[in-house]
């Protein structure tokens, strides 16, 4: 029996896993691949480098270049419209495979309706106008505030656009609830976040120490790792 195929559409490489969003990413193509499913990677770069080690788990890879730049679309999010590739399109379109995007980052060709034809799947990684609403809340400096506002703003009007178009996949109950109540999605289901921690391992009880794990230069991490240490961690003696 032949194996099935599958494309996947990446915000970024998703190699290694050593951020958040990059452990369902990863560790999402190392599950399919051991259930014999031939993975056609499509990452952008922009700051991670090339891996050798995804060609472990890919059939095919393919890497594309953001558009810092993408003057033609300015209505649209800057996460999406910066992934607005034509030789993305032109390799998926080869072959009539099904299309995962992960995250709404990687949908502007949903959007557009070049991927009417074919079985589409969305993983959201977030209600994104709202993390970004969050964002702007706790950033101080005024230009990427502004920046986070505006993104946020163009986020919801474009989530709601596009949520009828294919099969969308929540990391979490709470944001599949949302998308049903606010945005009306045609097919929506949940399917927790993919992780390589299969067995315990840890010693039985408690620990001696705290940790916090959050990348410091989000603003709204920060926040949270200054409110745990005046808030929390003080009166612990752990």
């Amino acid at each position: 029996m032949d194996n099935k195929h599958l494309h996947i559409v990446c915000l970024d490489v998703p190699y290694p896993p050593d951020y958040g969003g990059v452990f369902d990413l990863f560790y999402k193509i190392k599950s399919l691949y051991e259930m014999k499913v031939d993975v056609h990677l499509h990452c952008f770069e922009y700051g991670r480098k090339r891996q050798a080690e995804l060609k472990k788990y890919c059939f095919s890879i393919n890497y594309y270049k953001r558009n810092k730049y993408p003057i033609s679309h300015l209505r649209l999010p800057y996460i999406v419209s910066s992934r607005a590739n034509k030789d993305l399109l032109r390799n998926i379109s080869k072959d009539d495979y099904p299309v995962l995007l992960e995250g709404i980052h990687c949908t502007y060709f949903l959007y557009t309706g070049a991927l009417k034809q074919r079985k589409v799947f969305v993983r959201l990684h977030n209600v994104e106008f709202e993390y970004y609403k969050e964002l702007a809340k706790s950033e101080k400096n005024i230009f990427r505030k502004i920046y986070y506002k505006r993104e946020s703003s163009l986020l919801k009007k474009y989530e709601k656009s596009i949520a009828d178009k294919a099969m969308l996949i929540a990391v979490s109950e709470k944001d599949k609830k949302y998308y049903e109540e606010n945005f009306s999605p045609a097919s929506i289901t949940y399917l927790p976040v993919f992780l390589p921690f299969n067995d315990v391992t840890s010693a039985i009880g408690n620990g001696n120490f705290c940790l916090y794990h959050g990348n410091l230069s989000v603003a709204e991490n920060e926040k949270a790792a200054v409110w745990l240490l005046e808030n929390i961690f003080i009166d612990s003696d752990i």
